[in-house]
């Protein structure tokens, strides 16, 4: 899928910018495959829910056209704030860079960005989680609830599974506007995806809450406006309920279903999983995947499912899902 991820967004920007996105996409397979457009209103995103298009068709010459229509609803999505605050006191930075200077402030400054690259990978990480089991989630069950009397519309399916051992597969089809990440650009010139921001200017301060609580020192904001919007989310489906522990596995059934279900195609569709999951699949038909096989050894890693992008993150949960209680 060749759209603007937050990497190539990052492309257009500073360095900085690209190395700060970086570090924040590293852990996540999924994030990074999110294409992402500017929201239409900063904060807020306005677009059009489809359904039920109707395209052109075949007609004799000089008949009348057939009409060309969708059925919309003009829907509205909040953006996030990603971000936290960081802390340090100024004796604890002067004592961790004694032998590079003697200011507190590019003390801070130093210790700061040696702390970044670790707290944006977790940011990272969280953003991906709150994509997959919040929004996707949340927004699938909405819309299989909403059709449960029409079983042509479900794009939810159920291994078996019934306690809290379970993995999950999401399949979704993401193209820009329609399916898609949304980020409000930020910063004093609004040219960055994330920005930083030191409280009280920079200057030392007395810290109120926090780990450096009752402390003199420095403290600063990371910050992004993010979220999600499903235009279809007809295209957007999973399997719920797989315990392999337990004998309640998926089936090749069950993954070729959920991908008709969809209507999956190779040039937008993905196959979100946990990583171990992902290595589950490889027990299943082998003729159904793709192997990268290379010269030097066999290297027996799956990679798509019928020409569909298997995407195995390490966010999702390892076999500790709660049970899924389909909406029909």
């Amino acid at each position: 899928m060749d759209n603007d991820t937050l990497q190539r967004i990052a492309l257009n920007q500073s360095k900085t910018q690209q190395k700060v996105v970086d570090h924040f996409t590293k852990p996540t397979e999924f994030l990074k495959r999110v294409p992402f457009i500017v929201s239409s209103h900063g904060f807020v995103n306005d677009y059009e829910e489809w359904s039920n298009v109707e395209g052109g068709e075949f007609r004799e010459f000089d008949a009348p056209y057939s009409p060309m229509t969708a059925d919309t609803s003009l829907r509205q999505v909040k953006l996030g704030v990603m971000g936290g605050e960081m802390s340090v006191g100024e004796e604890a930075a002067l004592h961790m860079f004694s032998g590079v200077t003697t200011d507190s402030a590019e003390a801070a400054a130093k210790y700061f960005a040696k702390q970044t690259p670790q707290i944006l990978n977790k940011s990272g990480r969280n953003t991906e989680l709150h994509f997959i089991y919040n929004i996707l989630y949340g927004e699938m069950k909405k819309y299989n609830a909403k059709n449960a009397a029409d079983t042509t519309k479900h794009t939810m399916f159920n291994a078996g599974g019934t306690g809290n051992t379970n993995y999950s597969i999401f399949a979704i089809r993401q193209a820009p506007e329609l399916n898609c990440g949304l980020y409000s650009p930020c910063g004093k010139n609004k040219d960055e995806t994330m920005y930083m921001e030191w409280l009280n200017g920079g200057e030392r301060h007395y810290i109120a809450t926090g780990k450096d609580q009752g402390k003199i020192g420095y403290e600063a904001t990371w910050k992004a406006f993010l979220g999600y919007q499903l235009a279809c989310p007809e295209y957007l489906g999973g399997i719920f309920n797989i315990d392999p522990a337990n004998n309640h596995n998926v089936t090749a059934a069950m993954i070729d279903d959920l991908l008709d279900a969809v209507e999956a195609d190779t040039s937008d569709t993905v196959l979100v999983m946990a990583r171990t999951m992902k290595s589950k699949i490889g027990a299943l038909k082998w003729d159904k995947v793709e192997l990268e096989n290379r010269e030097e050894n066999i290297n027996t890693k799956v990679l798509t499912w019928n020409g569909i992008e298997i995407i195995g993150t390490n966010t999702m949960l390892k076999g500790t899902e709660s049970k899924v209680i389909l909406p029909y």
